[in-house]
Order: C-alpha cells, then structure tokens, then sequence
C-alpha cells in the first residue's frame, strides 16, 4: 500500500471515530432533554387538575 493510501485511511478512520463520537454525545443529550420535557409535561398536567 502507498504512503497516500494510508495516509487517506488514517484520515477516513479518525473523521468516523469523530462522526460517531459527536453522534453518540448528541444522543445521549437529546434523549435527556426528551426525558425532562416528557417529565415537565406529565408533572404539569397533574398540577393543573383540581
């Protein structure tokens, strides 16, 4: 394999590992703030009932 070659695969390798990294973080931010404003909305509804 050429020098180029593994060179283009070195880069390839650590955009993925940064693609899904920054794709792993993200989810696991949106599924808290999916908790919180499901919580909010639950907690919201039994408040307003008499």
């Amino acid at each position: 394999m050429t020098t180029g070659a593994i060179f283009w695969l070195i880069v390839f390798g650590i955009s993925g590992l940064l693609f899904f990294g920054i794709a792993l973080v993200v989810s696991i931010r949106g599924v808290g703030d999916l908790r919180d404003l499901l919580g909010s909305s639950g907690r919201r509804r039994h408040d307003r009932t008499p």
